[in-house]
């Protein structure tokens, strides 16, 4: 059995908006790019398209966040 993932990093949870397409500044083709990708190749001519809406989400304060990568911060509204 599969450890449990993370809801927000989990792609059975996303939705249809957290895949994005933008354009490549390069030469004009349409790239998916998912929420938790920083940035994608080009299919067409290979050059790196970034993702305006990248967030990591709770991984910027979770426990676990060093397993997403960010590492662990307190929450936003932890100091109140």
């Amino acid at each position: 059995m599969d450890a449990p993932r993370c809801p927000g990093q989990d792609p059975r949870y996303w939705k249809p908006e957290d895949i994005l397409e933008r354009e490549c500044p390069g030469c004009g083709q349409a790239v998916e790019i998912w929420k938790d990708e920083a940035e994608v190749a080009c299919p067409r001519c290979g050059r790196k398209v970034r993702n305006p809406r990248l967030d990591p989400g709770c991984a910027r304060w979770c426990p676990h966040g060093p397993e997403c990568g960010e590492g662990p911060q307190r929450p936003p509204d932890a100091s109140k």
